[in-house]
């Protein structure tokens, strides 16, 4: 697992927009990388829709994010399209996760937690998106702030399905309230 103070892995590749994303070249700015599960998540689909709908309060905080999800990017354009700030990126063969040692364990879908975390998506009107469940189901979202010059300043490795910052966190961790 990775630590806080600690250099993460280097990040460089396409988002699912076909943009260039690098950690060297945000470099200066504080970044927010996030792995949530695959795209037709309930869970994963409300919290990724409440990030893109308030990246730009990150922004404004000079804040940009990078989101992995482990599905492919026609999976994941179906559901969702990246906004200023926000890099969304496909990694359905799970190399950035392994990477930065996001978990996937069966045992934490067994966990309470992760079917109240499911269940309230679910009355927010984020259905599971069968068609869309790819890499497999049993991904644990993992989170990282990174400080502008690009070491870790603050992590999560969830403790269930659901267990993942919300954005009003980053902002806090980040210095804002």
């Amino acid at each position: 697992m990775l630590q806080k103070g600690q250099t993460p892995p280097d990040i460089s590749v396409n988002s699912v927009s076909g943009r260039p994303v690098s950690l060297n070249a945000l470099r200066g700015k504080k970044v927010l990388v996030k792995f949530h599960r695959f795209s037709g998540c309930p869970v994963c689909r409300y919290q990724t829709h409440e990030l893109i709908k308030r990246q730009p309060e990150l922004n404004a905080a000079g804040i940009e994010t990078l989101l992995f999800m482990h599905s492919s990017k026609n999976k994941i354009l179906a559901n969702f399209k990246e906004v200023e700030g926000l890099h969304i990126i496909a990694d359905k063969e799970k190399v950035f996760y392994n990477k930065y040692s996001s978990a996937f364990s069966w045992k934490k879908l067994f966990n309470l937690s992760t079917w109240g975390a499911t269940f309230a998506a679910i009355f927010k009107g984020f259905f599971p998106h069968f068609d869309k469940f790819e890499g497999g189901v049993t991904g644990v979202p993992s989170d990282f702030l990174l400080d502008e010059t690009g070491n870790i300043k603050a992590l999560k490795y969830g403790k269930h399905y659901g267990d993942s910052w919300t954005v009003e966190e980053v902002l806090n961790m980040a210095g804002r309230s």
